[in-house]
């Protein structure tokens, strides 16, 4: 073997090296960039997203019917504008058909929040919140448990609810009824 063609070997393979190092680094590059466009968000956004969440469980579950501009107004700051307007109609006709019944909601304790997904600009939670509601029919409060979903947008850096709709609760745990044609357990009957 000539000095020659050894030298051409190794410099092919320096070059196919640096091509393989080049292709997983690009690779691995390409990864994490879509790991971090999926990856849950920062800690930050994390955490502003629970606040976020857990300030408007308990506003939205703090109200008096006599007073709805001061409960549109509070919760209004929470909201994007599109969901604002939307917001604004719905508890205009809630809160007029439990007017006469001067409905209140107060002591919100929210038990927990957690969030489902979460990226840039754009985030899911759940939350789980109680509240007692009163009212003429029920003038003692009677608490109540509330689910919900809420989906945030982040506009001009803050995280603001863009909808949000109840969580049907689901039982823990259903138990089997014993069926009268069930075979027994020897196989015959006795």
């Amino acid at each position: 073997m000539t000095v020659r063609s050894s030298r051409a070997r190794v410099i092919a393979l320096l070059v196919v090296a640096t091509a393989v190092g080049v292709v997983l680094c690009v690779i691995g590059g390409v990864l994490l960039l879509q790991d971090s466009a999926k990856g849950g968000g920062d800690d930050n956004d994390r955490n502003e997203v629970t606040s976020r969440a857990t300030d408007f469980a308990v506003a939205y579950n703090t109200y008096d019917v006599a007073r709805l501009d001061e409960y549109q107004k509070r919760v209004k700051g929470l909201l994007t504008p599109a969901y604002s307007k939307q917001f604004v109609e719905v508890t205009d006709a809630i809160f007029k058909a439990l007017e006469t019944k001067k409905q209140t909601s107060d002591g919100a304790n929210v038990l927990g929040v957690a969030i489902d997904s979460i990226d840039k600009d754009s985030a899911e939670a759940i939350i789980a919140v109680d509240a007692k509601i009163s009212n003429t029919d029920n003038e003692a409060a009677v608490l109540r448990h509330f689910r919900w979903k809420v989906s945030f947008t982040k506009t001009k850096s803050k995280w603001l609810v863009a909808k949000f709709e109840s969580v049907a609760p689901v039982d823990a745990q259903a138990t089997p009824v014993p069926s009268t044609t069930t075979p027994s357990p020897q196989g015959g009957d006795n």
